[in-house]
């Protein structure tokens, strides 16, 4: 993934950080830096790394992601966002609304949210850059959003033209479900190729007429041009498993459903979609938003894990003294500083 260095300065200060150092700090961090590219932006040389990460790290496949993960390599702080605030306050009111569904194996989150009164898709300057250092071509459509909250939180949300989907069923209100598809369906994709459907494969509709394959790829039929004015915006998190299976099935891999074979969770959620929200806010000040549909299903409790101090000793041998060349072992009061830098909830009890 291309990662601007001035992007996650934003996020966290990296003024005073040498560029080897933390290329180092993010190798030992289990990061390979494939590449330092320079890339002109404006008559200007911008500092660029393909950073790859373990198939399992899905959480730091965005710019949020990796500046929070050289947050805990540098042991500094983040530094808050300008919508943040802002953010969390609409954060608050989305989740009182969500409702809690019965258990499911194919998603965790299901949010419609419908769009109307778009008619600038012209992207600012500032989001230009960021595309462009993370080595896209911006087209000043619909997609750059995508791109850019692609980018940034990780998460892939779905465009669907409102208008041309009230068309199709013939009325304004509709219902937002995913099921299997019906036998021998014929689904013509956006890509403008065919795919038969059967009950292996989930599809989200808006009463019983098909959006999208779930997770993968929407309907030519609903899908934005430049001509748009409305949207349904799909905002889910699939079953990982579910979507690999349909991905094999259909021999089809696209940019949505590669983040979701990896696996995502709804930490950042609700603020990522906000966060669309208030960029296509920006040139369009009439902008009506309103939620649709809200489905969420309850997130089991964290698990506890006991680590052994001795055995973390064993695994991971003497380290370096800072001080000197002297190696030495690591002492409690270290790994309880590694594991506050990354979040985790702990207590330490010296008899066990």
């Amino acid at each position: 993934m291309y990662t601007s260095l001035d992007w996650i300065n934003e996020l966290v200060s990296l003024e005073t950080v040498q560029l080897n150092d933390l290329i180092d700090k993010l190798t030992l961090g289990g990061f390979e830096v494939e590449e330092t590219l320079e890339i002109e932006v404006n008559k200007q040389k911008k500092t660029t790394l393909d950073i790859s990460a373990t198939a399992n790290r899905s959480d730091s496949l965005s710019i949020k992601g990796i500046a929070k993960e050289v947050t805990a390599l540098l042991n500094t702080q983040s530094l808050e966002s300008s919508y943040t605030q802002e953010a969390l306050k609409y954060q608050e009111q989305i989740e009182d609304v969500l409702i809690s569904s019965k258990p499911s194996i194919n998603y965790s989150t299901f949010v419609g949210v419908t769009i109307e009164n778009l008619t600038n898709f012209t992207i600012p300057k500032w989001l230009t850059e960021k595309l462009l250092c993370s080595g896209i071509e911006p087209l000043n459509n619909l997609l750059d959003f995508q791109t850019y909250i692609l980018l940034e939180t990780g998460y892939p949300f779905e465009f669907y033209d409102l208008d041309k989907l009230r068309k199709n069923i013939k009325t304004e209100e509709f219902e937002l479900t995913l099921k299997p598809a019906t036998e021998n369906t014929v689904f013509v994709a956006n890509n403008d190729l065919k795919y038969n459907l059967d009950s292996n494969i989930l599809v989200v509709e808006a009463n019983n007429y098909p959006l999208s394959i779930a997770g993968i790829i929407p309907n030519k039929d609903v899908s934005y041009t430049l001509e748009t004015k409305s949207l349904l915006i799909e905002a889910s998190i699939f079953n990982s498993k579910k979507i690999r299976q349909q991905s094999r099935i259909l021999g089809l891999r696209t940019d949505r459903s590669a983040r979701y074979e990896k696996g995502l969770n709804n930490s950042s959620f609700i603020q990522a979609l906000i966060r669309l929200v208030s960029l296509l806010k920006i040139l369009n000040p009439e902008l009506v938003c309103k939620i649709h549909t809200t489905s969420q299903i309850l997130q089991p409790k964290l698990s506890k894990i006991i680590l052994n101090y001795d055995t973390i000793l064993e695994i991971l041998g003497p380290i370096q003294n800072d001080l000197n060349t002297e190696s030495t072992q690591l002492q409690p009061i270290q790994i309880t500083n590694y594991l506050n830098r990354l979040n985790f909830i702990f207590s330490f009890n010296e008899k066990i």
